[in-house]
């Protein structure tokens, strides 16, 4: 049976390291060795600080670690590609060096060659980031992965002339699928955060309305493991990486700054026709317009420079805002319905309370940092 340790191996030993061809596991920063301890081999995956490991032979990966790493392998043949003494310190930095160097396509790189490297550093982030959430021992783990997922729909939106319509809407619509398999779970993430935070900070029993959420967050992560372990899932990560690699293009070169300027020009637009008191619905929708924006404007980096960096840093901003009083608007949904409860209602009562407060300070907050947006994204895009 597999075992979980957080430290990962210590001291001196000799092991066989293992990778596909193509050095998936070493670009995803995850460490796969066997080694042999007390006469028995023992195999162990070393990801995001944790190892698994579990007895096997050297023919065949265990299955409890071979799941972990579905993502990443996705059924490719491993080859050894070391065998060293080493120590935990320093082997992630000599299977790096074995790596050939891969560089960041420069300026006057095509915009294909731009947007296929973003691409390959989405698909990277999922690759590194999938296992992590199988083990379900950092949450941040699928928010990255989620991220990754909008990141590269985005970018494939925006730069849409370059590909042929008809693969392009077929990769755009299972990424859309698998954001919706993981979103529940994170939000629900999201909201166990704050409202543990909360129950701190109010000094009340808050603690029926949290274990309801926490069940529903089983119910989720379930649901979102089950697309992890689909097979669409891996086929869509094996199209991601055509897209990386070979995708099918009408056109080699769009002009990425132009793309993201006019990005930013419909933000700009959408937040002119919010009025002074704009709904909810209108600013989530905004929230959206805004990350298009910051997508395209990161695809733009390596053409715009600072300008464009400095356009991102204040659409975090603005995204943070938004974003926390769409959060606060589906908290105070959710601590709503379990109000009607006795033994919920006074806590439940009480976190309504807070979660109205925090939407009133997003609102507020909201001008501000509008204004430093739009006058970045008349800097950059002018």
């Amino acid at each position: 049976m597999a075992t979980t340790e957080t430290n990962g191996a210590t001291g001196s030993y000799v092991a066989s390291y293992h990778d596909t061809a193509d050095r998936r596991l070493t670009r995803a920063n995850i460490v796969l060795r066997r080694r042999m301890e007390n006469g028995v081999g023992v195999w162990e995956a070393e990801i995001a600080g944790h190892v698994v490991s579990a007895p096997g032979g050297p023919v065949q990966v265990p299955d409890e670690i071979a799941h972990a790493l579905l993502a990443p392998l996705r059924g490719a043949d491993l080859v050894q590609i070391a065998r060293m003494r080493t120590s935990h310190e320093d082997e992630q930095e000599a299977l790096h060096d074995t790596l050939e160097p891969s560089g960041a396509p420069g300026k006057r790189a095509s915009a294909l060659e731009q947007v296929r490297a973003y691409l390959g550093e989405q698909l990277s982030e999922i690759e590194r980031n999938d296992p992590v959430v199988r083990l379900d021992r950092d949450v941040e783990a699928l928010h990255d992965l989620r991220v990754a997922v909008r990141r590269s729909r985005a970018v494939l939106r925006a730069a849409r002339d370059l590909f042929e319509p008809e693969w392009l809407d077929r990769l755009r619509d299972e990424l859309k699928w698998l954001g919706g398999e993981l979103g529940p779970a994170r939000d629900l993430d999201v909201m166990l955060e704050h409202l543990r935070e909360e129950r701190e900070a109010i000094g009340i029993d808050a603690a029926p309305v949290v274990k309801r959420i926490e069940r529903e967050r089983r119910s989720a992560r379930k649901r979102a493991i089950g697309a992890l372990d689909s097979e669409r899932y891996l086929a869509l990560l094996d199209e991601l990486r055509v897209a990386v690699d070979h995708p099918p293009v009408r056109a080699v070169d769009v002009r990425l700054d132009r793309i993201a300027g006019k990005t930013f020009r419909k933000l700009e637009r959408e937040i002119a026709g919010l009025g002074d008191s704009p709904s909810d619905s209108a600013l989530h929708r905004t929230r959206i317009r805004a990350k298009r924006a910051r997508y395209a404007a990161e695809l733009a980096l390596p053409v715009t420079g600072k300008p464009a960096e400095r356009f991102v840093q204040a659409s975090k901003r603005f995204q943070d805002i938004v974003g926390e009083h769409q959060d606060a608007i589906v908290a105070e949904e959710r601590i709503r319905a379990y109000a009607e409860s006795a033994d919920a209602a006074f806590g439940a009562g009480r976190l309504v309370e807070r979660q109205r407060a925090r939407r009133a300070r997003a609102r507020a907050a909201m001008p501000k940092a509008w204004k430093r947006l739009r006058r970045r994204g008349r800097q950059a895009w002018s």
